[in-house]
């Protein structure tokens, strides 16, 4: 289900009710989708077609894959056949930590794929905790807004949870470091 306005994603089902819902996908900007993962070469061929995606950035682990049932390995070969750039930055799912350490690198490549051009979907598995918070601090690092603007923006087009204090806590190491 592509969700294209903030009054469609009010009638959305949240994503993490089933295992088996297809997939969800918010637009953040024109540039910028968020949501839970494809899941095959249809859901590939969707969000190209549905909202000319034409970069990923899979923020999913290994153990994910292996809950998930992903044969990642064929949904690799999907994203080549179908010409769409693939990033892969696990970070763990249910850990605010890992992703604090990884979320420069992570907010870096999505800033790489987008001033290169590209249409970027970002997802984790149901897009409620990973992949919103790492769209929430590149509008706060790399577009520049406020916090708690990117917060209410990002949570009034997408069903998401985000982890606030991992971004903020991101955000103090940056400043500490001279980013």
């Amino acid at each position: 289900m592509m969700v294209d306005s903030p009054s469609a994603a009010g009638d959305a089902k949240p994503p993490w009710v089933e295992r088996q819902d297809p997939m969800q996908a918010s637009r953040i900007l024109p540039n910028l989708w968020v949501g839970s993962f494809p899941r095959d070469a249809s859901d590939i061929a969707q969000l190209q077609q549905a909202a000319g995606v034409t970069a990923v950035m899979n923020l999913q682990t290994e153990e994910d894959f292996e809950y998930w049932q992903i044969d990642w390995e064929r949904l690799q070969e999907s994203y080549r056949t179908a010409g769409v750039a693939l990033r892969h930055m696990p970070v763990r799912d249910f850990d605010p930590d890992d992703l604090r350490r990884r979320l420069p690198e992570c907010v870096a490549t999505l800033a790489e794929l987008l001033q290169a051009g590209h249409v970027a979907y970002v997802h984790c598995s149901a897009g409620v905790n990973r992949s919103p918070s790492t769209v929430i601090a590149y509008l706060h690092w790399v577009e520049g807004w406020d916090l708690d603007e990117a917060l209410r923006h990002v949570r009034a087009r997408h069903s998401c949870d985000p982890y606030l204090e991992a971004i903020q806590k991101a955000t103090e190491d940056r400043r500490e470091a001279g980013s």
